[in-house]
Formats: structure tokens, C-alpha cells, sequence
């Protein structure tokens, strides 16, 4: 049966209904049948009467038993009807509908059209006439109107029966149930549609006011003949429906007009479908980049727009939209004031930079004079951890003597002479992917005060030092330099001659040719508040012996302590009982054949180191902190703070690193970052310039210089505006009366991109060079602690007490 319904359903468009020319005479025998525009069963206005040509079968049976059949050109419809059990019809009763015959207070009904059936409840039956042979007790006249459903929610057929009757009738019917006005162009012309409604029964069909029943539709009634009148059978009147599309897509409603048929109005169904002459078609429609490594410019992708409208379409700019617009950028765009006829094409070029991990999407705007405005093209992408900025330690390893001849001649360096050091393939660095190194240069037996320039191969010599020395001394320094041409540093002597000594620590990745070839992520710094780990003055009061090590422990909570690699120290010789060195590294013997600090005798010596750390086995507290080590060659104090420590590349908040060429941007002699050479206790304030720094720039690593000072001093450098850091209790720079002394330093800049400068005695000249910036990664940024603003950005030892004493170690 439910295939039969479904082919009744098909049958949508019903022919224009015949009519008499004058009304039916009484006795009536005909069927109304209507179905309003949303019945599945049917959907039209029918009427069965003998000047139509009808032909009908109606036999009554016992119990006012009636079945009645209506034929007329091909088209039969059979009701079969009785009145509730033990009941017969009653004239003025409305009866409620059952598909059960003999149902207890329901009056039974089974509506069949061509053979066709369905449940007719619920609905009712409305008897108007009922008249009995007095012999038989059977029906000899009959009317009724009826209201049925077919399994929906909603009544689906309405109509009159009449047989005999001296009731009469109202019909009415439409020349069409719906009517599609298709495409029209919005704003364009309006376009109309008559609508005929013909009365169809014996009586005649009065009409109310006609109506759109959605009055925001696009839709207007430009004409009526039919409101307010009354037509007899066979007349005829007209609406005319009016539609003026205002936006785009389909908009549907119904003309709906009242009567005083069984079904109360006459609804026809109004359709039309707004549309733009000023069309594109964009290919492809959307952009799915897959994955893509965080905070770098990954692949592009590209998206052609063509005309296909009769109206030429002008475009704007292209733009990013959406919650990760960050993460996607517009690389050219021909679009961008072009306009397009039929046929002719634009593009826009989409390249990926993923603004943080997983996935990511956002949309390709496309903004025009269309009424599509944007377009639009949607956008995805899956951020991925990648390697650039990320460090490696090394175990430290010597790459350049200029005593023995190791990686330049066997020579010293004399006046502005310059010696190209391939760093690329050596000590452990590799020969592709690396953006910069970590390097511990040192200076022996110079003739005349002087300094290096260590910059990157094949650019020109900058204006900055990275290692300042006198007559005589040995002196070494932590240089961090960007690689240059083929994988070479450039370093550069201003006056007399010098040994040279260089020592490879570590480096950075410049791309992701790590992950690449199996290497991994490196580590990410971790700024700490400045502390002091270790001072033998106060620590032991005795001197680290020649030929030992300190070891030393951190503590920065387990998560970190299993995840740190290195740690950032400055590490101060004092007072040393003749000239040597100290050794960092992680304390396992043997100790490389490098120096970290070269000192000479009596004097005050610091130097910047990142140091790799381990968890050993034979310490007395354990394998739960990471340690590292520092040995001495001679007797002499050693002072250890820590300013940072580089994790695995997982913790969060860790700043990666952005090698830059030494540029310049403190020097107090000339009033460049500093006004005037700082004394005594004063506090100096730099404002980074914008040329060096970047919006997630969070640290500096810098070049420190103290020039001439009148008196021994130290320097202290801290970020200024970062709420929790004050200024530490530990220097960055120790420097003796007329000395100038040279140091690397790493600090933090606040939210304004500003750090303090702390003189402690006398005056002195400062200058500063940056060699890189550290900058935010996203891929590992998390809430306020990732905006620099907050002292949740460096990382403090839980207590004092945390910390193991110092382990005196022999060789």
C-alpha cells in the first residue's frame, strides 16, 4: 500500500475542472473532492456531478450501510460508510472517523481512489440529510461533508457526498495549486502570475479578501476580481500575484483566498528563487593545507575565481577571516581590484603559517559587489611541532687553535685580520640545518688591547665586539653567531696580534632538518629569576681546589628537572692563585679539553656558559636533579648563577631563538640607549629599538661591554615592567678599574620591550650589542604566562632548601 500512496502522490499538476454552465438541479448526486497543496495524498480540486458526466454506483445496505462510487474520465473515487455500531445516521451530527468497521461511537469510513488506500484517520463526517425506505429501512438520500486524513498530521482531503439530496453544494477550484516563478534576478523587473478560480458546485461560492500569507515574502496581489463577491456555478474570477525578489535563494509562501467551501479557502503555493546576474565560480571551494609547522610560512595553495554571470562582478581585497586567521596569510592577490565578465579569472594565493598546534582553520574573504559578499573559501590546516630556534648542547669540542694550526693557519691574527671558521659538519654540528652557534672564543698572548668581531661569513665586518681584552691577557667569552656562507663565522681582530681559540658548545636549528633527518626537536629556553647557585667565598670559605669540580645540583619541580637539557649560567672565577681556566659540562669524567672561563692570577673573571646537564648516578642525592660540573685548573673562588635553562622543546612557555648579525643598540659614550655613562648605583633604562625586536620578542641574548669604569665594579641587567622581577642579587659583569671587559648576557625584556642596567661603583661606559632575540613559541604558549607581562614567564626554585650542598669531586 505504500507504494500506491507514493505513486498517488506523484500526481501534482490536475487539470483545469469541468463545470457546468448553469447550476446542477435538485436532486444532487456528486462528489467534491479537494486536497489542499500540502496533502501527499492529493493534491487539487475535483467535482463528480452527472452534467460533468460522472457516472455513479451507489448501493445502501443494512445499518445505513452506503457505498458510493463517482466515475468521471477515468478517474473513480469509492466511499464506503456506515454509522457507529448500533447507530444509524442522524441529521445535524458530526461524527468522528474510524478505518474499524463497527466501532463503538465512531462512525467507519474507507476512502479508495483508483484502487488505491490508505488510514483515513483521524477526521470527521458531517451529516446534512438522511432519508430511509419505510420498507427496507434503508437509505434513499443522503448528504454529508467530510474531513479525512491519510497517516499525516494534518487533514489531507475534504469534500461533499450527495445522493438524492436535496442539500446543495459549494465547490471551488484553482487553475493551478502552485506556481514557480523559477530564477529572477534580485532588484530586477517583477514578474506576474494569474491565478483562475472557478465555482464548482450547485450553490454559489462566496469569497473573502486574499491574502499573501507571509508577508515578508517578496510577493504582492496586483490584482482581484475575486474578494468580496460571490460567484454562481461556473463563474469564474481572477488574482494576479506580483514577485520582486529582494535577496538571494528561494523564498515560498501561499496566496490564500477564503470561501465557504468544506476546506474554508483556496491556497496556491508561491515559489521563487533570487538570483545575482554578477555570479563566480571559485575552484577549488575549499583549502586544506594538512600539516603544517607552527610559526613557520609552510605551503601555498591557490584558489581561481571565474566569471559566469551576464553582469561583470568587481572584487576588493583578499583577506583572512575566522578564529585562526593567524594562521593563514594572503601571498598575492589578482583579484584585488579586478573586475570579471563571463569566462575571465582571478587568483588569490593562500600560504600556511600555522599560529599554534592542532588543527586550525579560518576564511578566504573575498569581498565584491555581488550580492554574495563575501565569497568565501574555507580554510584548515594541522599545526605541527617543528625544530627552527630549537637549541642543541654539545659536549664542548675545540674547533679553532690559531697556536696549533686547528681550523685557520698556525698564526696569530693581526691587525684587522680575519679568519673565515667553518663551524657547518664539525664538533659535532651538523653540516645543514643549523641557523646558529654557541661558541666559547678565547684570546691568548695579545700584543696590544684589542678586540674580536665574531660575525656571520660573507656579510660586513658590524660595528660591535664580542670579546674585549688588554695587553697580555687571556680572556675568553660566550659568542652566539648566525651562520653565514657555507656554514662559515667570520672573526675579526681590530688591533695587534692574537691567538685565537675557539670551542663549539652548541647550536640552533634553522629549519626543520633535525626532525628530518631523525635528530629531533632541541630544547627551548626557559628564562629563570637570576639566583645565585653556588659561591665557594661563602659556600665552603675556602677556594675549589686545582684539579676538582664542583658539582651542582637545580631543582625546578620534577616535570621540568626531567625535561632540562643545559642550564644558562654565569660562572665567575675570583681570585685565582695563578692563570688557568675552568671546564663546565655535565661533571662526568673525563672533563672535555675546553675551558669555559679563562682567568689569570688575582683577578675577577666571568663568563656566560650553557652548560648540559645530567642525572648521575653517583651523586650523593640522587638521580632525581639534573647536576652539572665545574672544574678548575688552578685554585681559585667560583661563583655559579643561573639565569635560564634550555628543556626538551615540550615545557611550556619556552622561547625560541632568532640568530641576528651583532647589532648595536646601547652605547652610553655617544648617548645611544643610555644617556650619559652610568655611576655609581645608578639604573639605566633601554628601550630595545623596533629593528630588533619583534610583538612576541620576550628576551635579548646580548653582548655586554663595561668600558673604562673609574672604579671596580659589576653590572646588573633585568626586565623592566615584568611584575615579580626586581633587580637580582647577582651581576651579569665584573670589571676592574680601566679595564674593558666584555660578557654575554641573556635577559628579559618587559612588556614595553625595555631592560634596566645597574652600575654598582664608579662610572662606566656601556655598550651593548644584540646577536638574537628569543621569541614565544606557539606551538608550547599557554594564557597570560605566554605575554611576557607576568612573573609566571621565568621560573624560580621552590626553596633555598631545595638545593643540595655543593659535591667537592677530585679528578
Amino acid at each position: 500500500m505504500i507504494g500506491t500512496i507514493t505513486a498517488m502522490v506523484a500526481v501534482t499538476a490536475v487539470a483545469a475542472p469541468a463545470s457546468a454552465a448553469v447550476a446542477p438541479a435538485a436532486p444532487y448526486t456528486a462528489l467534491t473532492v479537494d486536497g489542499n497543496p500540502y496533502s501527499w495524498w492529493h493534491q487539487g480540486s475535483r467535482v463528480f456531478d452527472q452534467a460533468g458526466g460522472a457516472a455513479f454506483t451507489v448501493t445502501p445496505g443494512a445499518g445505513d450501510q452506503l457505498d458510493f462510487r463517482a466515475d468521471q474520465a477515468g478517474d473513480a473515487w469509492t466511499f464506503r460508510m456506515s454509522p457507529p455500531s448500533g447507530e444509524t445516521w442522524a441529521v445535524g451530527t458530526t461524527y468522528e472517523l474510524t478505518g474499524v468497521e463497527s466501532a463503538e461511537g465512531f462512525a467507519f469510513i474507507d476512502v479508495a481512489h483508483n484502487g488505491a488506500t490508505c488510514a483515513e484517520t483521524p477526521g470527521y463526517l458531517s451529516v446534512s440529510e438522511a432519508t430511509r425506505d419505510a420498507g427496507t429501512d434503508r437509505l434513499t438520500s443522503f448528504a454529508a461533508f467530510y474531513v479525512i486524513s491519510c497517516g499525516s498530521s494534518r487533514h489531507d482531503l475534504f469534500g461533499e457526498i450527495r445522493w438524492n439530496s436535496t442539500v446543495g453544494y459549494v465547490a471551488a477550484g484553482t487553475d493551478t495549486m502552485s506556481h514557480n516563478f523559477g530564477d529572477r534576478t534580485v532588484g530586477g523587473p517583477a514578474a506576474s502570475r494569474t491565478i483562475t478560480v472557478r465555482s464548482m458546485g450547485s450553490d454559489p461560492v462566496e469569497y473573502g479578501t486574499a491574502e499573501i500569507h507571509d508577508t515578508s515574502a517578496p510577493y504582492s496581489i496586483t490584482a482581484d476580481t475575486c474578494s468580496g463577491t460571490t460567484r454562481a456555478a461556473g463563474e469564474t474570477c481572477t488574482v494576479t500575484v506580483s514577485v520582486q525578489p529582494t535577496k538571494l535563494g528561494g523564498a515560498w509562501t501561499s496566496l490564500r483566498l477564503p470561501d465557504n467551501t468544506v476546506v474554508g479557502e483556496r491556497l496556491v503555493q508561491l515559489g521563487v528563487n533570487g538570483v545575482d546576474p554578477r555570479t563566480v565560480t571559485v575552484s577549488p571551494a575549499s583549502l586544506a593545507f594538512g600539516d603544517q609547522y607552527i610559526a613557520e610560512t609552510g605551503g601555498t595553495q591557490s584558489v581561481t575565481v571565474t566569471g559566469t554571470g551576464d553582469t561583470p562582478i568587481t572584487f576588493g581585497a583578499a583577506t583572512i577571516g575566522g578564529t585562526d586567521a593567524a594562521s593563514f596569510g594572503v601571498k598575492a592577490d589578482t583579484c584585488k581590484g579586478a573586475t570579471l565578465a563571463k569566462n575571465q579569472t582571478c587568483r588569490v594565493d593562500v600560504v600556511a603559517k600555522a599560529a599554534g598546534g592542532g588543527a586550525r582553520s579560518a576564511t578566504l574573504q573575498l569581498p565584491n559587489d555581488s550580492l554574495t559578499n563575501p565569497r568565501t573559501v574555507p580554510l584548515t590546516l594541522n599545526g605541527v611541532v617543528g625544530a627552527r630556534g630549537t637549541y642543541y648542547p654539545l659536549t664542548p669540542v675545540r674547533i679553532m687553535d690559531t697556536r696549533t694550526g686547528n681550523g685557520a693557519p698556525k698564526a696569530k691574527l693581526g691587525p684587522n685580520g680575519t679568519v673565515n671558521l667553518q663551524v657547518t659538519g664539525r664538533g659535532g654540528v651538523p653540516s645543514t640545518g643549523v641557523g646558529a652557534v654557541v661558541l666559547n672564543v678565547t684570546v691568548a698572548e695579545p700584543t696590544a688591547s684589542s678586540y674580536l668581531t665574531v660575525y656571520p661569513a660573507g656579510q660586513a665586518k658590524p660595528t660591535a665586539s664580542s670579546l674585549n681584552f688588554g695587553k697580555g691577557w687571556i680572556r675568553s667569552n660566550s659568542v652566539t653567531v648566525a651562520v653565514g656562507a657555507g656554514g662559515k663565522v667570520a672573526i675579526t681582530n681590530y688591533a695587534g696580534s692574537t691567538h685565537a681559540i675557539v670551542d663549539v658548545v652548541g647550536y640552533y636549528a634553522s629549519d626543520n632538518t633535525p626532525i628530518i633527518s631523525g635528530v629531533g626537536v632541541g630544547g627551548q629556553l626557559q628564562p629563570v629569576v637570576p639566583r645565585r647557585l653556588f659561591d665557594s667565598r661563602s659556600d665552603w670559605g675556602s677556594k675549589l681546589p686545582a684539579g676538582n669540580q664542583v658539582r651542582l645540583a637545580v631543582n625546578y619541580g620534577p616535570d621540568a628537572n626531567w625535561r632540562m637539557r643545559a642550564v644558562v649560567v654565569n660562572i665567575t672565577a675570583v681570585s685565582p692563585s695563578a692563570s688557568g681556566f675552568l671546564t663546565a659540562w655535565n661533571g662526568e669524567w673525563p672533563e672535555p679539553t675546553t675551558s669555559t672561563v679563562n682567568y689569570g692570577a688575582g683577578t675577577v673573571t666571568p663568563n656566560l656558559a650553557v652548560v648540559p646537564v645530567r642525572h648521575c648516578t653517583d651523586c650523593p642525592w640522587g638521580v632525581d636533579l639534573p647536576t652539572f660540573g665545574v672544574y678548575t685548573h688552578k685554585d681559585t673562588h667560583v661563583i655559579v648563577d643561573i639565569v635560564g635553562f634550555i628543556d626538551d622543546g615540550s615545557l611550556a612557555n619556552g622561547l625560541r631563538f632568532d640568530p641576528k648579525t651583532p647589532t648595536r643598540i646601547v652605547d652610553s659614550r655617544i648617548g645611544q640607549g643610555l644617556p650619559t655613562n652610568p655611576g655609581p648605583a645608578v639604573i639605566g633604562t633601554v628601550t630595545a629599538p623596533g629593528s630588533v625586536v619583534a610583538d612576541n620578542t620576550r628576551a635579548l641574548a646580548l653582548n655586554v661591554t663595561a668600558v673604562s669604569p673609574t672604579a671596580s665594579t659589576y653590572l646588573k641587567l633585568w626586565p623592566n615592567g615584568i611584575t615579580g622581577i626586581d633587580q637580582p642579587d647577582v651581576s651579569n659583569l665584573n670589571a676592574a678599574a680601566g679595564q674593558t671587559v666584555a660578557n654575554a648576557a641573556v635577559t628579559l625584556i618587559g612588556p614595553t620591550d625595555r631592560f634596566n642596567v645597574y652600575n654598582h661603583s664608579g662610572t662606566t661606559g656601556v655598550v651593548a650589542d644584540v646577536v638574537g632575540t628569543y621569541w614565544l613559541y606557539p606551538g608550547t604558549a599557554s594564557g597570560s604566562a605566554g605575554q611576557g607581562v607576568s612573573g609566571d614567564t621565568s621560573r624560580s626554585p621552590y626553596r633555598l632548601g631545595d638545593l643540595p650542598t655543593p659535591d667537592k669531586v677530585r679528578k
